[in-house]
């Protein structure tokens, strides 16, 4: 009995001690910040758009400095859906300046986009 008693002291002392190293390497609670402009996106045109339709819709350009990324918030800011994505007319490289000129919109709902509503939010993020 008391040889048992004593193995499982010494188990548990060795638990205790690999917990008490694993303990003394772990960092503290990773930071992530991110900085970036908020930017609205206005339709350019009015749209009739329906309900499960997926459909670009031209916007008021916004011109990005080179080397940007976008974020575009995937929450719906339109009554009738969301904007998923953004481009322009000619791709341009990452590394130049460019302007966005359409977004692509889902629809969930059936109705008319009019010019000048709110259809998304982006986040410019600089990236090197």
């Amino acid at each position: 009995f008391n040889i048992v008693g004593g193995f499982m002291f010494r188990i548990t002392g060795k638990i205790k001690e690999i917990e008490d190293k694993i303990e003394g390497k772990k960092q503290e609670g990773a930071k992530l910040e991110i900085v970036g402009q908020k930017v609205p996106v206005f339709a350019a045109e009015t749209v009739e758009i329906k309900a499960g339709e997926i459909k670009p819709i031209n916007i008021s350009k916004i011109c990005l400095p080179k080397k940007t990324v976008l974020m575009p918030s995937a929450y719906i800011q339109h009554k009738l859906g969301n904007m998923v994505s953004l481009g322009e007319e000619t791709p341009v490289p990452f590394e130049h300046e460019r302007c966005l000129e359409y977004a692509i919109f889902v629809a969930v709902k059936e109705g008319t986009i009019k010019e000048g509503e709110l259809v998304g939010t982006i986040v410019v993020l600089h990236a090197e």
